[in-house]
């Protein structure tokens, strides 16, 4: 049905539209008023008919067509009816008659404009009766909106005949009521706000009744009341003047009503509405009634063409910001869509002026030098109108922009450019600071803030983790969908300033949540393109918060490492076992404080060198062998490995080597301990030696005893033979060898109870430098003539010692004896005295046949030997070791097979020392 009526407005619109924009106005060229005697000529046209045919002012009209004419207002229609008229007129006391053509001429009202703009509300209101019917002031809208379509379209022709009346008289009733109309839309979208002025509406709607009867009754056609009145055209038009009048007052109230509302609605989708609609009144209706109907209700001279046009042309935009208001589409965005309108006009009209300026200075100021038509002039403009337009549209875009955001501008220009750039900064907190200010300041939000995803549906901002939001898994799902979440007023407590939510999403997954507050001016809400412009932000920015929470986190975990790494440090600092790290290529990437002590090499000269570059063969290989064994996988142990530490000094350690993750195979990465167990090694075999001892001494007692008295008696016997045997006797030679043997066998029985029951030995002060200097004495020409290099080097004024000076003779001869018998055949013999930290050293090197590892620990056990058969009894070392301890010393041995031999004695410069090797 609705559509069913305004398909028939429009169909009568659109005959009265054919038939007025075909018909002409006649003119007569004279003006009449009303006088006593009749219709007088006021005024004559001098290029006008009547004057053409002798009309002149002040004459009286008598008739016309031979029919009496008593009213100027019967006179101002002579015309419509026929194109020639006789006119009789009173000249002075001289009755002339002339016979007038009118002149049929084309109005002067933009009526093509003005019926585009009615089928503009025609539209309008088509659109909410069907859409949007229960919308408050919907049918209201719908009413005016089909009023304007009528006021506008339909226009009379001044034929007279009945569909021409029946045109006018409609027109006449919706201006009278198209005022009330206007007033009604106003209270009825701001009666909650505005209660008080709904009485305006009654009274509007009564005034509207009371112009369209004092039109009826006044007009010729109507009842002619008109006529009743000396001025029957005065008159006439007096009562047309009431409705532009209406219009004004109306107008105004309504005005004044939406501005009243506009103040009262708290922001929000019904403040937008009231904005619009009071923007649609000032700036679309208000021009049109204050420079056209109102100047002409007034009776002020009619406006200029251009003047009248200008008036019009911002109708067009009451429909649209009407129906915007009321239908609520993207009421945020409609300053936008004005914006751009506005700049697409503004770049048509500067392109225009590009072209009038310039035919202006081809034709005006060029015209001589170029010479050229009208035509060129004009083509020449359009080439110059349409080069220039890019250019010319993207400045006034700029300007309109700068003119529409203001301080603004600079911000929302940059904001992408600077979003891109965020990916710079690292900083987590920085970043998000950066972010909200730059929201606020572009957007002139009160509040924004970024929250970073801490939970499945929790988001929290990183400074205010206690201050989280928790969302709903179908608000999740918006936000994937849409990125942008619209939320009421207080929904979450963290943030009851929050508005709406835009996802910043990496690879899909939200991430972090950019919270956006109202606008500090709540009128203006933001627009489609300031959410479009967030969410692009959002996606720029969700990539460099990710990357910044990355770092963050990497930092974090690096911290925590570095913390790590230090506790371990300090761990294996003040580890009492010698620590080591080695890679996958067997470098070294860790050495302690107590391997520093160990190895006698500090962490510096070891960090990245390889193992075989640090330790000796012997102890690489057997590593290798180790880690590289297949039968235990994980830590593999080696018990009393002994070397030499690079402080020269021969220690026993136990290891451990252990992958580093737990896992073999998974890390080649390894750890080996070092546990120097010198100390340990030496108490118990000084233990041991001792029990060994205790036990050969009595060994040795017994066998001693029992060896010596059949040794006397040999002895004796051999001596008694030998003094009852002549000197050339053949058998003196065999009693003296026996004789000798039996010597040497007492001195070996001697040196057994010696060591098993050591005399007590008074200790004398003795020049240990001058004993050194006898023991060479004796020593010397024993190795002379052998091919043996002896290196001598004593330090100067060696302090004396206590002890006991053949013993520590004995000591010294012994172990440059076994040197002696180690280089058998040609090599060195170092032999060096120092004082040292409260002792003497004494060291005796050689580069002869050295001592096998595994020999190392049974050299100083009496009867071992590494000599071969005959040549050593294997008590030597055994007594210079007792000899040693008995002056409160100690004495090492060093040696590598087959490369050298090295033992060093330390006797104490105070015997009472304790003793310990």
């Amino acid at each position: 049905m609705i559509v069913g009526g305004a398909l028939a407005l429009l169909a009568f619109g659109a005959i009265s539209f054919v038939l007025r924009i075909e018909a002409t106005v006649p003119a007569l060229g004279v003006q009449w008023v009303q006088s006593g005697g009749g219709p007088l000529a006021l005024a004559v046209d001098p290029e006008g008919a009547a004057w053409d045919v002798g009309v002149r002012q002040g004459d009286l009209l008598l008739r016309a067509d031979d029919q009496e004419v008593v009213s100027a207002l019967d006179a101002s229609q002579l015309g419509w009816s026929r194109e020639e008229v006789e006119l009789t007129v009173l000249r002075g006391s001289e009755e002339r008659t002339f016979v007038l053509h009118a002149v049929s001429g084309l109005r002067s009202e933009p009526y093509p404009y003005l019926s585009i703009v009615g089928i503009a509300f025609w539209v309008s209101g088509l659109m909410i009766a069907l859409r949007w019917p229960n919308v408050r002031g919907g049918t209201v809208f719908v009413v005016l909106a089909f009023s304007m379509f009528l006021q506008l379209a339909l226009s009379h022709t001044g034929r007279g005949d009945t569909l021409d009346r029946a045109i006018y008289w409609i027109d006449v009733a919706v201006g009278a009521l198209i005022p009330a109309i206007l007033l009604h839309l106003a209270v009825s979208v701001s009666r909650r706000a505005v209660p008080g002025p709904r009485w305006w509406t009654g009274s509007a709607y009564l005034a509207s009744a009371a112009i369209f009867v004092g039109a009826w009754w006044s007009a010729p056609d109507g009842l002619g009341g008109a006529y009743l009145f000396g001025d029957p055209v005065a008159a006439l038009e007096s009562v047309q003047r009431l409705e532009p009048l209406l219009l004004t007052v109306c107008l105004v109230a309504t005005i004044v009503v939406l501005s009243r509302a506009f103040r009262k609605v708290p922001p929000g989708a019904r403040r937008t509405q009231v904005r619009w609609l009071l923007r649609g009144a000032l700036l679309g209706l208000a021009p049109f009634v204050l420079l056209y109907h109102l100047p002409w209700a007034l009776g002020a001279p009619e406006l200029p063409r251009w003047a009248q046009f200008v008036s019009v042309v911002p109708l067009l935009f009451v429909p649209a910001a009407f129906t915007a208001a009321l239908a609520r589409y993207r009421l945020n965005d409609l300053d936008i869509l004005v914006m751009r309108g506005f700049k697409e006009v503004t770049s048509v009209f500067a392109a225009l002026g590009v072209y009038a300026i310039s035919t202006f200075i081809l034709r005006e100021a060029l015209g001589d030098l170029l010479d050229l038509s009208r035509s060129g002039a004009r083509y020449i403009g359009i080439l110059i109108m349409a080069v220039s337009y890019p250019s010319l549209r993207r400045r006034v875009q700029v300007g309109v922009e700068k003119a529409f955001y203001r301080k603004r501008y600079s911000y929302r220009s940059t904001l992408l450019e600077w979003a891109r750039e965020l990916s710079a900064e690292t900083d987590l907190q920085s970043l998000l600071n950066r972010l909200r200010r730059r929201v606020r300041e572009t957007l002139d939000v009160e509040e924004a803030d970024v929250l970073v995803r801490t939970g499945p549906n929790r988001f929290s901002a990183p400074a205010d983790t206690e201050g989280s939001i928790e969302l709903e898994p179908a608000d999740l799902d918006s936000l994937r969908e849409s990125a942008v979440l619209a939320i009421g007023e207080g929904r979450f407590p963290a943030a009851p300033w929050a508005r709406l939510l835009f996802a910043m999403k990496v690879k899909g997954r939200i991430r972090a949540l950019l919270a956006v507050g109202e606008r500090k001016t709540m009128d203006q809400p933001l627009t489609t393109e300031d959410r479009a412009l967030l969410g692009t932000l959002a996606a720029h920015a969700a990539t460099a918060i990710e990357a910044a929470r990355l770092v963050q986190e990497v930092r974090h975990r690096a911290g925590e490492i570095e913390r790590l790494h230090a506790r371990q440090a300090k761990i294996l600092e003040s580890s009492a076992v010698g620590l080591m790290l080695l890679d996958a290529d067997d470098r070294i990437q860790a050495w302690n404080r107590a391997l520093e002590a160990i190895y006698g090499l500090s962490r510096a000269e070891t960090i990245g060198r390889s193992v075989a570059d640090v330790f000796p063969l012997h102890v690489v290989r057997r590593l290798e062998q180790e880690w590289r064994s297949d039968s235990d996988p994980g830590e593999a142990r080696i018990f009393r490995l002994s070397l030499v530490n690079r402080r020269g000094l021969r220690i026993i350690a136990n290891l451990s080597v252990s992958p580093v993750d737990g896992e073999p195979g998974t890390d080649a990465s390894r750890v080996v301990t070092f546990d120097d167990v010198s100390e340990r090694v030496k108490l118990e075999e000084q233990v041991l030696r001792q029990e060994r001892l205790a036990s050969l001494g009595l060994l040795a007692a017994g066998v001693a005893h029992e060896i010596n008295t059949p040794l006397t008696g040999i002895s004796s016997y051999t001596q008694m033979l030998i003094e009852d045997c002549e000197p050339d006797d053949p058998r003196r030679a065999s009693l003296e060898k026996i004789e000798i043997q039996t010597s040497r066998a007492a001195e070996i029985t001697g040196s057994l109870l010696n060591m098993a029951r050591p005399d007590e030995t008074s200790l004398d002060s003795v020049e240990y430098g001058r004993t050194i200097r006898e023991v060479l004495q004796l020593f010397e020409p024993q190795v002379r003539g052998s091919g043996i290099t002896l290196e001598i080097e004593v330090e100067d004024g060696l302090p004396s010692i206590a002890g006991h000076k053949g013993k520590l003779q004995q000591v010294l001869l012994n172990l440059l004896l076994n040197a002696r018998d180690a280089v058998d055949g040609g090599g060195t013999i170092k032999l060096s005295a120092h004082q040292l930290n409260g002792c003497i050293r004494v060291v005796v090197e050689d580069d002869g046949t050295g001592i096998a590892e595994e020999d190392l620990g049974s050299i100083f056990d009496p009867f071992f030997t590494t000599k071969g058969r005959g040549r050593g009894t294997g008590l030597g070392l055994s007594i210079t070791y007792g000899i040693v301890q008995e002056h409160g010393g100690e004495i090492h041995v060093e040696s590598q097979s087959g490369e050298f031999t090295r033992f060093r004695v330390d006797l104490p410069l105070n015997p009472g020392a304790k003793a310990t090797a």
